[in-house]
């Protein structure tokens, strides 16, 4: 047989749980979204004090050319405008280029392409190159201009040019850095040398 406790012993107990009050649920939310809210302001209030965030302002000036030593340029272009692009590039010195099979959609949105006659559509995605050269600062407006020439064939779905400013060009081989780690041998820079 259990052993039941004495009603003597629970009493006192009883009497201390009939002090404490009774807890809503729904008051500790709110005080708990108080607490979140007040917190979040005291923190937007600092962040916005705060002398260590750098300030963004969107460029509206026209001109406005990012400053950097090197550029890259990504060249979105037709799969069969690839060939006529490399070798534009390898006649002006252009030797380093990487390019990459992408898939995406703008202008055209996905709509059928046409090559050689026939049009084809797999999906809303039309299969592109991406083409990537960095290039010290004297060479991008020669490297666009000779992307776009070849390139162009003046209907939708042409591509796009995206410039985007290098920090630095490391060389893994040597561990050459900037302008020695950019040139190559019988690159752009022996060939305006040798034209000098």
């Amino acid at each position: 047989m259990a052993a039941m406790a004495k009603p003597s012993l629970l009493n006192p107990l009883r009497s201390h749980l009939n002090e404490l009050p009774l807890i809503d649920s729904s008051s500790i939310r709110t005080k708990l979204r108080e607490f979140r809210f007040s917190h979040f302001n005291v923190t937007l209030k600092h962040a916005r004090n705060a002398s260590v965030l750098p300030v963004i302002r969107a460029q509206s000036s026209p001109d406005y050319v990012p400053d950097s030593k090197f550029y890259k340029v990504e060249a979105i272009l037709r799969p069969w405008r690839v060939s006529q692009v490399s070798s534009a590039l390898l006649k002006i010195g252009i030797r380093g280029v990487t390019v990459s099979d992408v898939r995406g959609f703008g202008a055209q949105g996905g709509s059928t392409e046409r090559h050689g006659g026939s049009e084809f559509t797999e999906d809303n995605f039309v299969a592109k190159v991406k083409m990537e050269i960095v290039v010290s600062k004297d060479q991008v407006e020669a490297v666009v201009d000779k992307i776009i020439e070849a390139a162009k064939t003046g209907e939708i779905g042409d591509g796009k040019i995206f410039v985007v400013p290098v920090s630095d060009v490391i060389r893994i081989r040597t561990g050459e850095r900037g302008e020695r780690a950019e040139k190559m041998t019988g690159g752009w820079s022996d060939q305006s040398s040798a034209a000098a």
